[in-house]
């Protein structure tokens, strides 16, 4: 009797220590945009081919930055086979294969910030 509770006990706990892990991966950051996902159709590997996440734009008197695909980047800079342009302050210009395409912010989260 004592080795069956152990082992259901056992068992119980490989159970929650899989759950918990499980819930990890799917809670990775709360703080993504919305819409993102964290695995799209075709895998990482497709995702990372067509797929181009703005996320956020810095912009200085002496440097721009974005964080494309949880990546900063400047002007010149390559990311996934698409070059930086151009960096606005709620749009990214990029190359890829000869064509050239806008990824924009999402609406809703575009701040402007004014020093007084």
């Amino acid at each position: 009797m004592f080795k069956l509770k152990t082992l259901l006990f056992s068992l119980f706990m490989l159970m929650i220590s899989f759950a918990s892990m499980t819930v990890k991966a799917q809670l990775d950051d709360p703080t993504r945009p919305p819409g993102y996902r964290l695995v799209l159709p075709g895998g990482l590997k497709a995702a990372a081919r067509i797929y181009f996440s703005l996320s956020s734009v810095r912009i200085s008197p002496t440097r721009r930055s974005a964080i494309i695909n949880d990546r900063s980047v400047e002007a010149g800079d390559t990311v996934n086979g698409a070059k930086v342009i151009a960096i606005y302050p709620s749009s990214v210009k990029l190359k890829k294969k000869g064509k050239v395409f806008t990824v924009r912010l999402i609406s809703s989260i575009s701040k402007k910030i004014v020093r007084r």
